[in-house]
């Protein structure tokens, strides 16, 4: 390969104008996605959590996911320490719990979870109900603008027996399920 094949970033292009700002939060906005809680516990810390949409699956061999935090959160700041974490994708009626964990509520740490979390034999938090909860190990993160992008190689996942539940999405700013 060339240095004519590669793209290289332009260190001129100027930070992005509020109405391009505007414009992409409202792109974003018609972009439906499964709502998630990241969660993590510390022995001397206690737990904590973060609702998210910013995560999908990174591979299948080994398993691994993408999750992207503000990094100014208690979540991300905790994860630096324990490197462990649940990703909990939340089912349709745990929008409370999204909410509970967006940081809308005034809750934090403890006080976020209830009687509906248990503790996986890792630490890490897993929320009864949810679709699904992958309980991952962080293998790699990386600081971007306001977020750090987290990826975790899966260690473990936690389903239900029966048929999954349908999942709870956000779209439009607003918490919806598939019909």
């Amino acid at each position: 390969m060339t240095s004519e094949d590669l793209w290289v970033y332009d260190e001129s292009i100027q930070p992005a104008h509020p109405e391009l700002t505007n414009q992409f939060l409202r792109a974003m906005g018609s972009l439906a996605a499964t709502v998630t809680v990241a969660a993590a516990a510390s022995p001397t810390a206690g737990r904590t959590g973060a609702t998210a949409t910013a995560v999908c699956s990174l591979s299948t061999e080994p398993p691994m996911m993408v999750v992207c935090l503000n990094r100014e959160s208690s979540l991300a700041k905790m994860l630096r320490k324990t490197g462990w974490f649940s990703v909990n994708l939340l089912a349709a009626g745990q929008d409370g719990i999204a909410t509970d964990f967006s940081g809308r509520t005034g809750l934090h740490g403890d006080e976020r979870f209830g009687p509906e979390w248990s503790a996986h034999h890792s630490g890490t938090p897993v929320l009864r109900g949810a679709v699904a909860t992958c309980i991952c190990r962080i293998v790699n993160s990386m600081q971007q603008a306001t977020h750090t992008v987290i990826i975790g190689e899966v260690h473990d996942v936690v389903m239900s027996p029966d048929t999954p539940p349908t999942p709870l999405l956000y779209h439009d700013r607003h918490y919806t399920t598939l019909t």
